[in-house]
């Protein structure tokens, strides 16, 4: 598996297409074969495998924990990548999180101040050892796409969609 993360910024439609689905099958296979392949670069936000080191930054995840705890953080910086409402019951292979428009301003907003020192003191702390990549490189690598992530929802926040956040692990 690629564990390639990506935020979508859904549509009324597909929000409520998504969330009717019953099954984890179901909505995996709606995110992957519709949303995924009908993407809007404007409404589409790649985060590669940048999105672990983010998402523990932001929730501040205790390195030595080794498995990605996905319900750590504050409000609304908790919401940012693998936060926000689960959709699957197994996230063993797949995540699918929803984050509702009004978080969505909430985490823009809260994203905004953020530099790139606050960021790099939060990834020498809880990144080191969770991955073979930890390094200078990696951490310009993170913040690279942190910033690409806080433009996108700084720019989709006022648009009132959804978003979600997906990842095959």
């Amino acid at each position: 598996m690629a564990c390639l993360g990506i935020h979508f910024a859904l549509t009324d439609a597909q929000r409520t297409k998504l969330l009717a689905l019953r099954s984890d099958e179901e909505r995996i296979d709606y995110v992957k074969e519709d949303i995924e392949e009908g993407w809007d670069k404007e409404y589409a936000c790649e985060t590669d495998k940048a999105w672990d080191a983010i998402h523990r930054c932001l929730t501040e995840h205790p390195p030595q924990i080794e498995e990605l705890k996905r319900d750590v953080g504050t409000y609304p910086l908790k919401l940012c990548v693998a936060g926000g409402r689960k959709l699957l019951d197994d996230e063993y292979d797949y995540i699918i999180r929803l984050i509702e428009p009004s978080e969505v301003a909430d985490l823009a907003a809260a994203l905004q101040p953020i530099d790139k020192d606050w960021l790099s003191a939060r990834y020498w702390k809880h990144c080191e050892g969770a991955w073979p990549e930890y390094s200078e490189e990696d951490m310009e690598y993170t913040w690279e796409y942190f910033v690409y992530l806080r433009d996108f929802l700084t720019r989709i926040a006022p648009t009132g969609r959804s978003v979600i956040f997906s990842v095959d692990q």
